[in-house]
């Protein structure tokens, strides 16, 4: 065989190599994603609650905003203010319902808030988003609280927006000021925030009641 022929086949290999190792990426990918999945629809039969299962197919390009576009919409009976959680935790909300697709706030969101309490002793906060997909801050925690690095945050159910006992975050520092009233408290959310593609959306016996009695008002109006 000429030396121009063995280059030649030679070239032919690496491509073809160079095909193959792209599949292999894209198996693993796959792999990895359904493994992502089985985590997913495992949490959800540890949940009280009826779940739906949506793709994150967008990200707000603002830095400064923490939201999430997902598949969902109004037709899949998604609804303002629902509960969004991955495999880990809590997510976030629904804010904005079309019929197809839906927009949520994360709790990382300078914007968001959501009552919580420590799972170890049921004393009750609120958690604030910072801005930073890693940290949350606990708002007006008296200095004589009992709380420590390592305690789990929950949903508190107060205010009716979030659902009672979901994870929120784990508390990672307490700082005592004692010029202070209060401590600083942060906490890292459970849920992976900038990881998850694919969420729960939760429905809630209440829920389910609601959208039945909303489904068969129109019916009865048609």
């Amino acid at each position: 065989m000429s030396r121009r022929a063995l280059l030649e086949q030679n070239a032919g290999q690496r491509t073809e190599l160079l095909i193959l190792k792209g599949k292999l990426q894209k198996m693993a990918g796959m792999a990895a994603e359904n493994v992502r999945l089985r985590e997913l629809l495992n949490s959800s039969t540890v949940l009280d609650s009826s779940v739906l299962v949506a793709e994150l197919i967008s990200i707000s390009p603002d830095p400064r905003s923490h939201q999430i576009v997902l598949n969902k919409g109004s037709r899949d009976g998604v609804y303002l203010g629902q509960a969004v959680l991955d495999s880990e935790g809590l997510m976030g909300q629904i804010i904005d319902v079309g019929p197809n697709i839906s927009r949520a706030l994360l709790i990382s969101d300078s914007s968001h808030a959501l009552p919580v309490q420590i799972n170890r002793n049921g004393v009750r906060s609120v958690a604030a988003g910072t801005g930073l997909l890693h940290e949350l801050e606990l708002r007006h925690v008296a200095a004589t609280t009992d709380i420590k690095v390592g305690d789990l945050l929950v949903s508190s159910g107060l205010g009716r927006r979030f659902p009672v006992g979901y994870p929120v975050a784990d508390v990672t520092e307490v700082v005592l000021d004692p010029g202070q009233p209060f401590a600083i408290v942060k906490a890292m959310p459970r849920a992976q925030l900038n990881r998850s593609r694919h969420v729960l959306l939760v429905f809630t016996e209440t829920d389910r009641q609601s959208l039945e009695g909303e489904k068969n008002a129109v019916i009865n109006d048609g």
